[in-house]
């Protein structure tokens, strides 16, 4: 049954990572282009009347590129750097950039995982299978970094975890979560506590019981 969950999580992000061209009507692909300098290599990217440069090491015309018009103060401009198929899997990474207009260096802020939607105003909300848990973490993008927003949610299928019952108890106790009970765990900077099974009923949905 885990396996299963597990597959289907790969397959909604192959989908999504499919697709995401066209997830918003402002959403465009990037012509890219690669220049070696004496400094390094340069990625400049191209679409109609716009020009964006990004100097950075870990980037290459392998990936695919996308902007779009960001809500941040002052309407800057998100760029997104997708994997290749060869670097496509569980653990794929969106690599974001943020741009003050359309012809100026674009600046890396962090990643999110590929998977990750949008759910609000520059907040993107990921939901992976892990080990014996199912993660719901959310990622809030600002001008200079991405956040990630507290507590996120951990639904406990297949484990068993040393879990606080309060946020004020001083000890943990162990807790095990199956397929049939799962467990709901709110996580506050690694201190796991645990919530009413509603809390968590979003993810409880996606468990296959056959």
């Amino acid at each position: 049954m885990r396996n299963t969950y597990h597959i289907k999580y790969l397959v909604i992000g192959i989908l999504f990572l499919g697709t995401h061209e066209f997830a918003s009507g402002k959403e465009l692909t990037l012509i890219c282009k690669e220049i070696e300098t004496d400094s390094g290599r340069n990625i400049l990217l191209f679409q109609r009347d716009s020009e964006f440069s990004i100097t950075n090491p870990r980037q290459s015309c392998d990936s695919s590129f996308t902007y779009e018009d960001n809500l941040l103060p002052n309407k800057k401009f998100m760029i997104s750097a997708w994997p290749s198929d060869e670097n496509l899997g569980l653990n794929a990474q969106r690599d974001i950039f943020i741009a003050p207009s359309k012809k100026s260096e674009a600046i890396y802020i962090g990643a999110i995982p590929v998977d990750s939607t949008s759910i609000g105003k520059n907040t993107y909300r990921s939901v992976i299978q892990a080990g014996g848990s199912i993660y719901e973490t959310t990622y809030l993008l600002t001008e200079k970094s991405i956040e990630l927003k507290s507590p996120s949610k951990e639904l406990v299928i297949s484990d068993s975890l040393c879990i606080y019952k309060t946020e004020s108890d001083p000890s943990c106790q162990t807790f095990t979560g199956t397929f049939e009970r799962p467990l709901c765990i709110y996580n506050y900077s690694g201190k796991k506590i645990l919530k009413n099974q509603l809390s968590c009923s979003e993810l409880s949905q996606g468990i296959s019981k056959n």
